[in-house]
C-alpha cells in the first residue's frame, strides 16, 4: 500500500522527466505513451499536428505508424480524422468542432510500437519561460 501511494506522489514527477514541462522540437506538448514521444500542436481551426518522436525527441515518422484522435468532455465526444502532412507528421482533422475544455485523446503507432492511449487536457497549458539574471547571462558586458 506504501509503494502505491509513493508511486501516486511521485507520478507526476515522473512524467516531467519525460520532457512534458517543456516544449517539444516543434514547439508543441510533449507525452511520452510507450517507448516513443508525441508531440501535439494545436492549430487555430482545432486540427491538430502530431509528430512521433524517437526517445530522444528526434526523428519524427509516419512510417508504419498511424495517430487516433478524439476530443471529449462529459457530454460530448469528437472524433478527428488524421493524415500523413510533409512526410514527417500527422494532420488531423475534428468532423465538427469540440468544446476547448476537457480532453483530447491520442492512441498512436510509431513505427509499428503500439503506445498506451494518452490524454492532453485543453485547454493546452502555456509553457513557463525561464528568465535570465544578470549573472545568468556570461555575454553581458559590464562597463
Amino acid at each position: 500500500m506504501r509503494f502505491l501511494a509513493a508511486l501516486l506522489i511521485l507520478f507526476p514527477i515522473m512524467a516531467l522527466a519525460h520532457g512534458e514541462e517543456k516544449p517539444g522540437p516543434h514547439n508543441g506538448h510533449i507525452r511520452m505513451p510507450g517507448a516513443f514521444h508525441t508531440e501535439l500542436i494545436l492549430g487555430s481551426d482545432q486540427s491538430a499536428h502530431v509528430y512521433l518522436l524517437d526517445m530522444n525527441f528526434e526523428n519524427p515518422t509516419t512510417k508504419n505508424s498511424k495517430i487516433e484522435i478524439y476530443a471529449k468532455n462529459k457530454k460530448n465526444k469528437v472524433a478527428f480524422t488524421c493524415s500523413v502532412m510533409d512526410s514527417d507528421h500527422f494532420h488531423c482533422v475534428p468532423e465538427k468542432k469540440y468544446p476547448l475544455k476537457g480532453d483530447l485523446v491520442v492512441k498512436a503507432v510509431r513505427d509499428n510500437a503500439p503506445g498506451n492511449e494518452i490524454s492532453y487536457k485543453l485547454p493546452l497549458s502555456a509553457f513557463k519561460t525561464e528568465h535570465k539574471t544578470e549573472k545568468d547571462d556570461s555575454n553581458h558586458n559590464h562597463h
